[in-house]
């Protein structure tokens, strides 16, 4: 039903992908899990996403694990049924405006961009 795309940067490295590979191996897995579950359901829980106020096309995901809120951060699109993650960060209270600024120029990037800095989401 929904496909997840990850921000490929300039150089090619996959930025999704290398935030993940930075995580304890159980919370990377345990958010590939959640992935995972969200491609195949029509409509996401609301305990699973949230948008920002002021970042409209923005989009979190909440995923919890040891008590540490992982916050990959994406948009919708940019076709239908699909999801694109731009940025992977924590949340202590508040995710920094920083983060969001950078989420957003990613999100601009992809889309001035096309296809060209994205690839499909790698669950190993």
């Amino acid at each position: 039903m929904w496909t997840f795309f990850d921000l490929q940067e300039e150089r090619g490295v996959n930025a999704i992908r290398q935030w993940l590979d930075s995580l304890p191996a159980k919370a990377a897995a345990k958010i590939n899990t959640r992935l995972l579950y969200m491609m195949a359901i029509p409509v996401w829980p609301e305990q699973y996403v949230s948008s920002f106020v002021g970042w409209p096309q923005l989009v979190e995901l909440r995923i919890v694990h040891a008590g540490v809120q992982y916050r990959p951060i994406g948009f919708y699109g940019p076709e239908r049924r699909e999801f694109t993650l731009v940025l992977g960060t924590t949340e202590k209270g508040v995710i920094p405006a920083r983060i969001l600024e950078t989420a957003d120029a990613n999100q601009k990037l992809v889309i001035a961009t096309g296809r060209s800095r994205i690839c499909k989401h790698r669950f190993d």
